[in-house]
C-alpha cells in the first residue's frame, strides 16, 4: 500500500543534502542523455537552484491529477509509473531507473500529472522547476532536440504498450514485461541475467494487468521451461532468447 505522505516538492522539513548527494545529481547531469550536451553553467545552474529530495519506499513525488511544478531527475533507486482506475485497480506502466526523468508533459504544457510516481524503495531526485527549464530550453538547442525525441520515445512505447495489453495473450505479456525490466535492471550472472529491482509478484502482476494468481501461473510455467528463476522478489532470466521468442509469440 502507497504511504499517504507530503507532497515531495515540500520542503520545511527536508534536510539539506549531503555533498555526496550533490555530487551524485552533478555527476547524473553531466552523464545524463538530456543534460550531458548543455553548457557546463546550465547544468550548474540547474543544480544550485533545483532541490535534492530523499523519497522514502513507497513515498509520492507526484498524484495522476495533482499540479507539477517541478522536472525530476532520478538520481538512484526506482520510481514506480502507475495509474489507478476508479475500482481500486492499479496499473504499473513502468519502473524509472536512476537517469531518467518525471513529470516532463506537465512541466512543459503546465497541466496536470499524468500519473502517479512513487518511490519503489528509498530514491533520491533532483527536483527542478519548471522556469528553470524553461530558461535552459532558450539557452539550450541541444536540449530542446534532446527532450523532443525522449517525448518521441516514450509515445512509440505507450502506443506499443497498449496495443500490448488489448491484444496480446497474458503469456506474451508476461515475457514482454520480463523483458522490458531486464534492459535497465539486467545484471550479468553467470547462470543469466539477474532482475535488480525488487519486486514481488502483485507488482508484476500489477504491470501485465491480471491478479497474482494468474501471473504467477504464467511466470511458474516459464520457470518449468528453465527460461527464468524466481527468487524472493527477484527474477533470474536464464535464456534470453527463448524469452524474446515467447514475447514475440
Amino acid at each position: 500500500m502507497v504511504k499517504s505522505v507530503r507532497n515531495a516538492t515540500d520542503s520545511a522539513d527536508s534536510p539539506s543534502p549531503s555533498e555526496g548527494q550533490r555530487a551524485l545529481a552533478a555527476a547524473t547531469l553531466e552523464r545524463s542523455a538530456w543534460f550531458g550536451e548543455c553548457r557546463q553553467s546550465t547544468r550548474d545552474a540547474l543544480l544550485a537552484q533545483g532541490s535534492v529530495r530523499l523519497l522514502a519506499k513507497g513515498e509520492a513525488l507526484c498524484r495522476q491529477g495533482s499540479p507539477v511544478e517541478h522536472l525530476c531527475l532520478l538520481l538512484d533507486g526506482s520510481l514506480a509509473v502507475s495509474t489507478t482506475m476508479r475500482s481500486g485497480k492499479r496499473h504499473v506502466l513502468r519502473y524509472l531507473e536512476p537517469g531518467q526523468l518525471m513529470n516532463l508533459i506537465p512541466v512543459l504544457d503546465e497541466q496536470v500529472a499524468v500519473h502517479d510516481a512513487t518511490a519503489h524503495g528509498p530514491s533520491l531526485v533532483l527536483l527542478m522547476h519548471r522556469m528553470q527549464i524553461r530558461q535552459a530550453l532558450q539557452t539550450e538547442p541541444g536540449l530542446v532536440m534532446a527532450l523532443m525525441r525522449l517525448l518521441c520515445l516514450r509515445s512509440r512505447l505507450t502506443y506499443m504498450e497498449l496495443s500490448h495489453y488489448t491484444l496480446l495473450p497474458l503469456s506474451q505479456r508476461c515475457a514482454g514485461a520480463l523483458l522490458h525490466l531486464a534492459e535497465p535492471f539486467g545484471l550479468p550472472r553467470d547462470d543469466g541475467l539477474a532482475i535488480s529491482l525488487k519486486l514481488s509478484q502483485d507488482e508484476f502482476a500489477d504491470m501485465v494487468g491480471c491478479s497474482r494468481p494468474v501471473a504467477n501461473r504464467e511466470l511458474k510455467q516459464l520457470e518449468g521451461q528453465g527460461v527464468i528463476r524466481m527468487t524472493y522478489s527477484h527474477f533470474v532470466i536464464l535464456d534470453i532468447e527463448a524469452l524474446r521468442e515467447r514475447a514475440a509469440g
